[in-house]
């Protein structure tokens, strides 16, 4: 059985959808993971894209472990997809299901980018936030959940943001495993962290927490206007997220008035947005993503963040100078930034200068389906 998740771009609210109640706009696309899954008797994991080949777990009903050493790199390159197989487990027992053993390979090379010198890049598409979603829901599947119903998607959201959010040291919104999970174009909150950690720790079982309501939460589909051209551009180097927000979260603790007053701005930018895109008003949906990226330049240089690198910051201007939005999307930092725009002709120039300025596009379209 093969199942496939899609990776994911930010439109707008990146930084604010850290904080609870801040809606951000992300876009699932189809650069998709994929993972395949069979039965067997024993639990083996298979991540050729990792370098890492037929890695063996036992599940004692209440944790998976590794039944080789592994060193400290291998673990970590593994600490998503043990926790979305082991929180699988422990929700499908919590529910009183015998767990099967099984056979899963994953594959994340479609959400690399081939440079000009042959070479592969990671261009956050958030491939790690999918293939805990992928995992998620192969297991689920493979004990008979049928994925295309509604409540199976926010079980999916649920345990995989829970495997991802601590495998991640508690830091992240989970938009990207949202954006895994529903596809489409998402008007998404979190969920409330401080919740969260309280009711993993009270003693609940895994399938309490994961059946409740989560405080907060909000993922609901948005559609872009027909006319709407995505055009994204990567700028050759990656970020790296888990730190880039451990140095925001300095700049929050030391200037908290500033900090909140920009939050505030790209939070209200994103709520006309999202109207603005419903009304389909083409030239606000420009101006906000312009304001959008003056909000995050200010965050950017308020927390001596570099969140808009020189790169990401030549790539939105070309954007503006063609006349369209340019941005980063997601944390900055490196990755990809993107540009908005609605006539094919502008699209064509600027993907013309971003060449010239060795910034590389990427073809990319909205994923409709989520996981499946």
């Amino acid at each position: 059985m093969k199942i496939t998740a899609p990776g994911k771009l930010m439109l707008s609210g990146e930084w604010s959808v850290l904080e609870v109640g801040i809606p951000c706009i992300v876009m699932a696309i189809d650069q998709n993971v994929g993972v395949e899954i069979s039965a067997s008797e024993s639990i083996t994991l298979n991540a050729p894209d990792l370098g890492l080949e037929s890695i063996q777990a036992d599940f004692d009903g209440k944790k998976l472990s590794w039944k080789k050493q592994l060193d400290v790199k291998e673990l970590e390159k593994l600490s998503v997809s043990k926790n979305a197989i082991e929180f699988s487990l422990l929700y499908l027992k919590a529910k009183g299901k015998t767990t099967q053993g099984f056979n899963i390979t994953t594959f994340s090379s479609d959400t690399l980018a081939k440079l000009p010198n042959g070479e592969t890049a990671k261009v956050g598409f958030g491939s790690s936030a999918a293939v805990c979603v992928a995992i998620v829901s192969a297991i689920l599947k493979q004990h008979g959940l049928d994925l295309s119903q509604k409540t199976a998607k926010d079980l999916v959201y649920k345990i995989a943001c829970t495997a991802h959010y601590l495998a991640q040291g508690k830091v992240g919104s989970s938009f990207d495993i949202a954006a895994s999970t529903y596809g489409g174009v998402l008007v998404y909150k979190r969920f409330d962290p401080e919740w969260f950690v309280k009711e993993m720790n009270s003693g609940k079982s895994i399938a309490e927490v994961m059946d409740s309501e989560w405080p907060a939460f909000f993922a609901e589909n948005l559609q872009l206007p027909q006319d709407f051209k995505l055009l994204v551009g990567f700028v050759g180097y990656s970020a790296s997220t888990k730190e880039l927000i451990l140095k925001l979260n300095s700049f929050k603790t030391e200037q908290k008035e500033h900090y909140w007053q920009i939050i505030n701005s790209i939070k209200s930018i994103t709520e006309q947005l999202i109207q603005a895109i419903k009304q389909n008003k083409q030239e606000e949906i420009i101006r906000l993503l312009k304001e959008n990226r003056k909000q995050l330049q200010d965050l950017s240089n308020s927390s001596q963040n570099n969140l808009e690198t020189p790169e990401l910051a030549r790539l939105a201007d070309i954007a503006e100078q063609a006349g369209a939005a340019g941005k980063f999307s997601g944390a900055g930092g490196g990755d990809c930034g993107i540009a908005a725009c609605f006539s094919e002709n502008t699209a064509g120039k600027i993907k013309a200068e971003w060449e010239k300025n060795k910034i590389i596009p990427l073809s990319v379209k909205i994923a409709e389906k989520g996981v499946s």
